[in-house]
């Protein structure tokens, strides 16, 4: 086989390739500013049941975003929820939705004063 057949996969040095990342911005602290924290990309692994995985695919049809998105929209959501609400009337709120009942859910929500 000659050398002209080999295909060329990088045109750059072997040091571009082993040259470490940019440094990360940090605070007077030496902490990683969040805002960083936020942008930055993390591999995630999630387990979710089959009727979930129906469920997040029809959100993902009805919105037309993308399934991290979502994923990212319902975390905040129940994690902001517990927080305002408290530990006991958000399991009242979890219990409430637990019962896939649409009606009974808006007139739950509707006891609430915002």
């Amino acid at each position: 086989m000659s050398k002209d057949k080999i295909p060329k996969l990088f045109d750059g040095s072997v040091n571009e390739l082993t040259r470490p990342s940019r440094p990360r911005k940090k605070d007077e602290k030496g902490a990683v500013k969040s805002k960083d924290m936020k942008k930055e990309k993390m591999q995630k692994t999630l387990y979710i049941s089959r009727d979930m995985n129906r469920k997040l695919i029809e959100l993902y049809g009805e919105e037309g975003r993308r399934q991290s998105i979502i994923v990212e929209d319902a975390v905040n959501l129940y994690y902001y929820l517990r927080m305002a609400l408290g530990e006991k009337k958000f399991e009242e709120l979890l219990s409430a939705v637990r019962r896939e009942d649409p009606e009974f859910l808006r007139d739950y929500l509707g006891r609430f004063k915002l």
